[in-house]
């Protein structure tokens, strides 16, 4: 999209950002956008209050005793009121969730919200962009929930899921900026594997991987509990290895390990969707992906890569590698696309979304 430009003065926007507070990819995008839009000497402020946005919604469109409901959106009368009233004062408001979250019915009320606020303009910023993930789109077409129509812009910090597209609108790449996290690699202390959370239905996978581990004599984190964001980060800046459990949108962990210098671990190149380099990938099919990932093919494939990595492990250069490459390939999850997000920012403030805010 070519950027906008205007005989007018640049303005500086205020930007809303809204997302959860639990810990987990929209946190990571909503405090990674904040300091992304600051850097454009804009201003920008997070609220971490998306169940306010959750407590718009009829008692029809919730699973909760009708008098819970009530209890619980009286309660909160005030605090929504006052925190509505401030967003009225910015001038776009950008959502961060993970996809399809940011869909369902019963998850946000965006028509009544838009109509509260004033009818500022709503943005939505999630690792995928919708529209290529086919398989959601079905899902929530069954389901009879909404779907890209539902807000007035994407933000999506990859061009490719199940399938990969041109950002065109409603949607542009804005990328990740990771760098404002300080995440870089660091001297590794010893040669050390983590292994990603269990997943339903790929415990197989997780059971080969810590069986390889163990014959090896490779010192190895299991993720089994919550940790909050620093204390993950601390593990990831640890690890030289780190493995994923199941197919992957984008996959948070893999970006922020490998801003760290630590090797990813797949036994499928189909299961980071995001990361594939073909230009025309098929759903769920398989990927080119760099020698930052390591695809192994069975137990003892596993085993020979694993024994190979760490022979040629260097505590300093190897993890400088890892996060060389992953600079190369895709330099947009970690310094951002500064040109799409320029372009966004222009769209709100010349008002050149397409949606039925303006003048209303």
């Amino acid at each position: 999209m070519a950027a906008i430009h205007s005989v007018e003065n640049e303005r500086i926007l205020k930007i809303a950002i809204i997302s959860g507070k639990e810990n987990g990819s929209p946190r990571v995008l909503a405090t990674t956008l904040d300091q992304f839009i600051k850097s454009t000497n804009n201003l920008s402020r997070i609220f971490y209050k998306a169940k306010a946005l959750k407590r718009l919604l009829k008692k029809a469109n919730v699973r909760y005793n009708k008098w819970i409901w009530f209890l619980y959106k009286l309660f909160n009368t005030l605090n929504d009121k006052s925190f509505f009233s401030r967003l009225k004062g910015f001038d776009a408001v950008i959502i961060c969730d993970w996809t399809p979250n940011g869909f369902y019915k019963n998850t946000y009320n965006i028509k009544k919200f838009k109509d509260i606020i004033g009818g500022k303009p709503v943005l939505y910023y999630a690792v995928q962009y919708l529209g290529n993930s086919p398989t959601l789109i079905k899902k929530l077409k069954d389901g009879g929930h909404p779907l890209t129509e539902r807000y007035d812009w994407h933000l999506a910090v990859s061009d490719i899921t199940e399938i990969r597209q041109n950002p065109s609108p409603p949607w542009s790449k804005v990328g990740l900026y990771l760098k404002s996290t300080g995440l870089r690699p660091k001297k590794r202390e010893k040669f050390l594997a983590v292994v990603d959370f269990v997943r339903k239905g790929y415990e197989n996978y997780r059971a080969v991987q810590i069986q390889v581990l163990e014959e090896l004599k490779i010192p190895y984190i299991s993720l089994e509990k919550e940790y909050s964001i620093e204390e993950i980060r601390q593990i990831y800046s640890e690890a030289s290895l780190f493995f994923i459990q199941f197919p992957e949108a984008f996959g948070m962990p893999i970006a922020e390990c490998l801003a760290c210098g630590t090797y990813i671990c797949t036994p499928d190149s189909s299961w980071p969707m995001a990361w594939r380099l073909n230009n025309s990938p098929k759903v769920h099919g398989p990927g080119i992906l760099p020698e930052c990932f390591v695809v192994y093919d069975g137990e003892k494939d596993l085993a020979e890569q694993i024994t190979r990595i760490k022979n040629d492990f260097d505590p300093e250069k190897t993890p400088q590698k890892v996060f060389d490459i992953f600079l190369h390939y895709y330099s947009d999850f970690y310094s951002g696309n500064q040109e799409a997000l320029k372009n966004v920012l222009d769209l709100i403030r010349y008002r050149k979304l397409p949606s039925n805010w303006i003048g209303k």
